[in-house]
């Protein structure tokens, strides 16, 4: 038995704030922050969760200055939640992996990641032949704390009726055995799957023009990298309302 969008609910006392994917726009990430400020000094709440539904990197200008602001943001609150989005994954996988990587991760917006970790746009010039190059200097340039934070990404979070994951899950497939490939990659068997999941599934992965609220699922990646629209769903008791950077 499932349960229905209309039906779901956040503990008593609580409020979930739920960010869609931010590929490196760093200055939509601190609007959206300042609207969460706000709105928390509007509406007090005992108790505030803030989840980040994955995808930090690539495409965006500033993919370092968004990890950096993350940290900062988790070692000052408590109530922060990072998960790990395709583009993480990915950006891990060209550390361990240059050569074999490079052709994906520069087609997808690795260029950008790279250059706002200070790799020159010389090298940039034939990535694919330079792929070992520049995931040295992107190495280097990568400071422990981030390493620590790509490396101790949650995959998922559940809060009251709400479970939050980048990409979705596998329908069929219990909560607690959902593999990380599909909570950081699965598309269409989820996103088509008409019936109810045990709970209501908050993801991002697949950019929309506006967030959208399905009877199973609710997806707020609104493509900020090319939209300047930033989007996060507000969840409290059996409400839902959105928070959005002007685009």
């Amino acid at each position: 038995m499932g349960i229905h969008l209309l039906d779901a609910k956040v503990p008593k006392g609580e409020r979930v704030y739920a960010i869609g994917d931010i590929h490196g726009c760093l200055s939509e990430l601190e609007q959206l922050l300042d609207m969460i400020k706000k709105d928390l000094k509007k509406k007090p709440v005992k108790k505030h969760h803030i989840v980040f539904l994955g995808d930090y990197f690539d495409r965006g200008p500033d993919s370092a200055g968004v990890i950096n602001r993350l940290i900062k943001l988790q070692k000052k609150h408590a109530n922060v939640v990072c998960l790990k989005g395709n583009h993480e994954d990915k950006f891990i996988e060209f550390l361990n992996d240059p050569e074999k990587l490079a052709p994906g991760f520069f087609t997808y917006g690795g260029i950008e990641t790279v250059q706002s970790y200070g790799v020159k746009n010389k090298l940039l010039e034939d990535p694919i032949s330079n792929a070992r190059k520049i995931r040295n200097k992107l190495f280097f340039a990568l400071s422990q704390k981030q390493i620590e934070f790509l490396l101790n990404l949650n995959y998922s979070v559940s809060v009251g009726d709400y479970f939050f994951c980048h990409a979705g899950i596998r329908p069929g497939v219990k909560l607690k055995d959902q593999s990380p490939h599909d909570l950081m990659w699965i598309r269409q068997e989820f996103l088509s799957y008409p019936e109810l999941h045990k709970k209501i599934i908050v993801h991002g992965h697949t950019p929309n023009f506006e967030p959208e609220l399905m009877p199973n699922r609710i997806n707020v990646d609104t493509k900020c990298y090319d939209s300047s629209i930033l989007s996060c769903v507000v969840l409290e008791k059996k409400t839902r309302r959105f928070l959005q950077t002007g685009g």
